[in-house]
């Protein structure tokens, strides 16, 4: 006898979203999950977003005027039967495999009352962007840190129907973000499961909050609700973080890495005893920038020694900040021109191309290992090329000569670095490699005259 599947009760509040509630609607069916509940709760939306509806009888709709989202998400949840519940927005997807990956993770029998997955940010056009949302959970005072960057991807969180009872419902008092207070409240109480799957899509588009505000406004709003849940001042959680807040507002990162960049200059114009106080300062305010800039470069001039294996040890050890891993399936140029881990560029040949051209400039003193670009045109591989120079130009033959047309490029980096984590100074990015102007390209042999 096959095992019953439990009810999944999906809520997605709309408001004149005509444009992508279809697409949020197909994804739910697109599951195949032969349980489940889609509630729609439409504030009496003036585009075809009735329409849309219209073509979908198996919805539970609820059309009214509401008082905002919360107002709205709350009514879906109030008329959801499922045993576990899921908050989906109009323009936001589900991708394959989700219900199901869910309904077999969640299990309050040991512990697992809320499961959390990846999230991917899609353009309006429902594209990849090649960034994940930057999620992580290790406990309810880390969820309070909103400022330290660990954020709760929404659309890829579920819950079971006692932790709405319990924590529920959303609060507009005052507050944008509702689902960072709700996720506040339900870590006060409850873990949450991760699972190492995309789950859902986050859009990012014009009409959205996301879009609609600035990442400091957005920031200031989920400290207010952080606020909430600090507890007495009496308290060690209070204190420690409030601390940590003053410390964010403090911009001890950004102030270390201004001092290093000034004893760096003092240093490039040989006035040493100018540089000496700006690098103390510096070492002193943030003393893993002096390990990451001068201790570990010397041990990896030690060779194959015992120090520089403990020193690649060590960082190999540090966990993979989520800010990092959302980036780590990019594949274009960031604006600045540096490439990540992985690269791809689409080419234009003429016919008769045989080489393949890389040229471009490397940071290796911040590599812990040694950087090879693993190039391929259009899934064939065309070469591995190892780069020990900071600038380096490499010239193959390809052995089998793409035809006229667009080509694809692609590049895999074996080693990257992240600024902040050398130089604190909040940019994330996993970087490997610069390309020069003719960066990567096919080019012809030149002919013996």
């Amino acid at each position: 006898m096959a095992q019953r599947l439990p009810r999944i009760s999906i809520v997605t509040s709309s408001y004149n979203h005509g444009n992508y509630i279809g697409e949020t609607i197909e994804s739910i069916l697109a599951q195949n999950y032969p349980n489940v509940e889609h509630i729609v709760v439409d504030g009496m939306s003036t585009d075809d977003t009735p329409a849309v509806l219209a073509h979908y009888p198996h919805l539970r709709v609820i059309r009214e005027p509401d008082k905002g989202q919360g107002d709205a998400v709350n009514k879906g949840f109030r008329a959801a039967t499922g045993e576990i519940y899921g908050l989906l927005n109009s323009d936001d997807t589900l991708l394959p495999g989700a219900l199901e990956r869910v309904a077999a993770e969640i299990d309050p029998g040991r512990g697992r009352h809320i499961v959390m997955g990846r999230c991917r940010f899609t353009d309006e056009h429902g594209r990849y962007t090649g960034i994940e949302h930057p999620s992580h959970f290790e406990s309810f005072d880390r969820v309070l840190k909103i400022w330290k960057g660990h954020t709760i991807p929404q659309p890829a969180v579920f819950w079971t129907a006692e932790v709405w009872r319990e924590c529920g419902p959303l609060d507009d008092a005052g507050l944008v973000w509702l689902d960072y207070d709700l996720f506040c409240r339900f870590a006060r109480r409850y873990r949450f499961h991760c699972v190492d799957q995309v789950l859902a899509t986050y859009r990012l588009q014009h009409e959205s909050k996301t879009m609609r505000s600035t990442e400091e406004q957005r920031l200031e709003d989920s400290i207010r609700a952080s606020r909430r849940y600090w507890g007495s001042p009496f308290t060690l959680r209070y204190w420690r973080l409030a601390s940590s807040l003053a410390a964010y507002r403090l911009n001890r990162r950004g102030r270390v890495h201004r001092l290093y960049l000034r004893a760096a200059q003092e240093r490039r114009q040989g006035r040493w005893l100018r540089a000496v106080p700006y690098g103390a300062a510096a070492a002193v305010l943030g003393p893993e920038l002096a390990l990451n800039l001068v201790a570990l470069p010397r041990l990896q001039r030690l060779g194959g020694s015992l120090l520089q294996r403990a020193a690649r040890w060590s960082a190999r050890a540090r966990a993979l900040p989520p800010q990092t891993a959302a980036y780590m399936d990019r594949t274009d140029i960031w604006n600045d021109g540096w490439a990540g881990p992985q690269l791809h560029i689409r080419c234009e040949a003429q016919g008769g191309e045989d080489l393949l051209v890389l040229a471009g400039w490397a940071e290796l003193k911040y590599l812990r290992e040694l950087l090879v670009l693993s190039v391929s045109v259009d899934g064939e591989p065309a070469g591995d090329f190892p780069v020990r120079q900071p600038g380096f130009r490499f010239v193959a033959p390809l052995r089998n000569p793409p035809g006229s047309g667009a080509h694809w490029i692609q590049v895999r980096a074996s080693t990257w670095w992240a600024p902040h984590r050398v130089l604190l100074s909040g940019d994330y990015r996993p970087l490997s490699w610069r390309p020069a102007p003719e960066g990567v390209t096919l080019a012809r042999q030149a002919k013996a005259g």
